[in-house]
């Protein structure tokens, strides 16, 4: 999960409400399959109370998601993904040929280096 400083506290609520609606429960139905109190699940998905990731888990599983899904990575990684490639092109743009191919050249090399590592288990 996020930094509590960073955390979207009511985007992870609304998520729970929209998954738990989606999968046609009510908050007490949740909350006695997740094994917690309704007042639980309410203060999840009004934003006032972060979701152990035990519970977040046993939510994803009870509403057809994945916690990824609720914790909203995917968008955020997206996003990152996103605004590096925008920051790539515009810090490529009129270079000459040679810098771009030595940049391509630093991108396979740390490619490597992180299979290699992936390899070696370091």
């Amino acid at each position: 999960m996020t930094d509590d400083r960073e955390y979207r506290w009511t985007e992870l609520g609304a998520r729970i409400r929209e998954a738990r609606s989606g999968a046609g429960l009510t908050q007490k139905q949740l909350a006695d399959l997740v094994e917690v109190a309704p007042n639980t699940v309410w203060a999840w998905e009004a934003g006032r109370m972060k979701p152990v990731h035990e519970h977040l888990v046993e939510v994803a599983f009870h509403c057809g998601t994945g916690v990824r899904e609720l914790e909203g990575r995917e968008v955020v990684i997206s996003e990152l993904r996103k605004a590096a490639e925008v920051s790539f092109r515009d810090a490529v743009e009129g270079l000459p040929d040679e810098d771009i191919e030595s940049i391509q050249e630093f991108i396979r090399f740390v490619r490597s280096q992180r299979h290699k590592r992936g390899r070696d288990g370091r």
